[in-house]
């Protein structure tokens, strides 16, 4: 028999969408690939340098993880993202993701998502049988949480053990960034009512407009466990290396998660873990390289909000990472007429009849009617657009047609679609 928890899985939504467009592109079709969240942008040649200087090292590393990598994230987390903690409470794993799904298991809690979070934490819940409770967010805030939400939450439902909220910011879907005093409120009312925080803070420094992103943790350090690692910053999602820290309250549970991790992934790759003492000195080129990429990534954010909100698409306001949402909601009536009524279907539609690729909301929370979908606008070549960067300063409309066409091209295909539905 499998475990029917397990069996009701799929796959991952952004890792599906991914194989289909590559099986439609090799199929010749001229797919808008809006549909997958990976770093467009090059590893950083020390990086690599790095990996291949200890691509011998065959060695198993402590279930912690590398001492000297410790070490480096602790300074890497108070330098450049405001966290203080020390080598003992940190943890290396493969990939965030991981220690996320690992976190889960280990908490026996009732988890609190937010209406437009990323695709594979209820997945996760699932998957040990846990329960949880979408909670309610909008679209004139970004779908980001507030203490309203929570007290409306805490009212109505009353849960029956400890509850752990989920947060990620920059967001994934949204784009959307909390705010020091958006944290600050939240905070008073996560010791209100008892809660554990999971912050998923992977998008950090893809941040549009400052050098990194608030961490919740700043505001509420006693329950909060903070993850992060090389994926998105660092443009290394294949490298499968993450890192989570607790806090000084939770100190307990080192040893539960050390138990966990031994008797499952035992330690992330050795020459992978060295390399990424490279990543995390942050030197001044790799800062440089980051927020280059940071403003690329605007710029496009920019021109797709402007071009879409201009035919009354719903979009949020992205302020990092390189997600939006957007929303044919206003077009609802129309969209019915096609015989269309929940976002599956619709990105289904658009991707074969607009050979434009997106991730319904459906996978993010929103319930199957609200026409609400995931683009991530890093359908470009991204060490090409790093390189005109240097000889041309500005990003306009022009720029982006020319050098990241697949872009331009995505938006002008919604474009076409929403032109029907205004016949």
């Amino acid at each position: 028999m499998i475990n029917q928890n397990i069996l009701s899985l799929k796959q991952s939504s952004t890792l599906l969408i991914n194989e289909k467009v590559k099986e439609l592109r090799i199929k010749g079709k001229e797919i808008s690939h809006f549909g997958f969240g990976q770093s467009p942008f090059p590893i950083h040649t020390s990086i690599v340098a790095a990996l291949r200087e200890n691509a011998e090292n065959n060695h198993y590393l402590p279930v912690a993880g590398l001492e000297e990598l410790r070490e480096e994230i602790v300074l890497f987390l108070k330098k450049h993202q405001n966290i203080r903690t020390a080598k003992e409470s940190l943890f290396i794993g493969p990939g965030s993701k991981e220690l996320l799904y690992q976190s889960i298991l280990i908490f026996d809690a009732e988890f609190l998502i937010p209406k437009g979070s990323w695709v594979s934490y209820i997945p996760q819940i699932q998957s040990k049988g846990g329960t949880y409770h979408i909670l309610d967010t909008n679209f004139e805030n970004d779908f980001k949480l507030t203490v309203q939400n929570l007290d409306t939450f805490f009212k109505n439902k009353g849960p029956k053990k400890q509850t752990v909220l989920i947060l990620n910011s920059p967001n994934n879907p949204t784009g959307a960034i909390y705010s020091k005093e958006e944290y600050r409120a939240l905070a008073v009312a996560c010791r209100k009512y008892n809660i554990v925080v999971f912050s998923d803070e992977i998008y950090s420094q893809i941040n549009f407009s400052q050098a990194y992103s608030p961490s919740i943790s700043a505001y509420y350090p006693e329950k909060t466990i903070v993850f992060g690692g090389l994926s998105k910053v660092f443009s290394a999602g294949g490298y499968r290396l993450g890192y989570m820290l607790l806090p000084n309250e939770m100190q307990a549970l080192q040893n539960v998660y050390k138990s966990l991790f031994s008797e499952t992934f035992s330690c992330v790759s050795s020459p992978i873990q060295f390399a990424a003492i490279k990543a995390f000195e942050y030197h001044t080129n790799l800062q440089n390289y980051v927020a280059t990429s940071s403003a690329i990534l605007k710029s496009i954010s920019e021109f797709i909000f402007n071009e879409l909100s201009a035919i009354k698409v719903e979009c949020t306001k992205s302020e990092g990472a390189f997600y939006m949402l957007i929303g044919f909601n206003r077009y609802k009536a129309a969209i019915l007429k096609l015989g269309i009524s929940s976002s599956f279907e619709l990105a289904n539609y658009v991707l074969e009849n607009y050979d434009f690729a997106m991730l319904p909301g459906v996978d993010f929370g929103f319930e199957k009617e609200e026409l609400f979908f995931r683009i991530a606008f890093v359908d470009f070549n991204g060490k090409k657009i790093m390189d005109a960067c240097q000889s041309e300063q500005i990003m306009d409309t022009v720029f982006i047609q020319k050098h990241a066409p697949n872009v331009y091209l995505g938006v002008k295909k919604i474009k076409e679609f929403v032109f029907t539905l205004k016949v």
